[in-house]
Parts: C-alpha cells; sequence; structure tokens
C-alpha cells in the first residue's frame, strides 16, 4: 500500500572539471525531473529511497547514498490520497561516480541527460528538485557531504 510521503533522488557523478547531475523525462507528463516515488507498505524513508533509485534507473551494485536538508510538500492531488492534504517529499542524493554498472531507464523515463548544475536547473520543471539540487551543488562546492 502507498504510504503519503514522496522522495526524491538526485544521482550525480564527478568528472575532470566539475559534478554532472543526472534529469530524467518523465514518461506521463513530459517533464524533466530527479528520480521520485513513494514508499510502499512499511518501507522507512531510506529504504524507499534506495528502492526507486535502483528500479528507475535499473542499478544493480552499490553506491553512495546521502540525505539533503532539503525538504518539501506536493499538494495531495498529485496522488491518490485525499488525506493527508499535502504529502512531504525528503530528498537524497547518489553518487555514481565509482558506479561500474549501466544505467537503463525504467518505463517511467523515456531519456535521461547528464549535464552541469547550470544546465540542468533550466530544464527542471519542479521548484522542490531546483532547491535540492541548489543545495547538493553548495554541498560539493564546499566538500560538505557525509554518506548514510
Amino acid at each position: 500500500m502507498r504510504q503519503p510521503f514522496q522522495i526524491l533522488v538526485i544521482p550525480f557523478i564527478k568528472n575532470e572539471t566539475n559534478y554532472q547531475f543526472c534529469a530524467l523525462l518523465r514518461t506521463d507528463v513530459a517533464v524533466w525531473q530527479f528520480v521520485t516515488g513513494g514508499g510502499e507498505d512499511g518501507e522507512s524513508i531510506l529504504e524507499t529511497a534506495k528502492r526507486e533509485s535502483k528500479e528507475e534507473l535499473n542499478l544493480k551494485g552499490e553506491f553512495e547514498m546521502y540525505k539533503l536538508d532539503s525538504y518539501s510538500t506536493i499538494p495531495s492531488f498529485h496522488f491518490s490520497f485525499s488525506k493527508p492534504y499535502v504529502v512531504p517529499e525528503y530528498c537524497f542524493a547518489i553518487d555514481l561516480t565509482s558506479f561500474s554498472g549501466y544505467i537503463e531507464l525504467s518505463i517511467e523515463h523515456r531519456e535521461l541527460k547528464w549535464l552541469s548544475y547550470e544546465s540542468v536547473i533550466r530544464l527542471l520543471e519542479w521548484d522542490s528538485n531546483k532547491t535540492a539540487l541548489y543545495e547538493l551543488n553548495e554541498r560539493l562546492k564546499n566538500d560538505d557531504m557525509q554518506p548514510i
């Protein structure tokens, strides 16, 4: 059963000169965003973030995950809930720099792009994605990342 919370996960990699972030184009509403999804049954927020990352990117290996401070709420009409009226969205990031596997999109997305901060922020539809990206970019610039 769907739990009344949402997660957002930003995949990123470090190349020789900067960081790049993975934006996904949704199949159903044609908007660019990061990995998103909701908790199932008794999943914790962290378990949901890991599962959604693996499902939406078809990840088969291990990766570093980080909790972000960014937090937002989404009106419940975007989901099948009548109450609560807003659903909390918890934000995370995953480092795929050393990931040796292949990324294959789920049916939820039709395209992905690895882009710089300046490029990806212009693509994103939702303010919550932009805020979380800003936080992640600042943390990366300041070497302020602690894996969970």
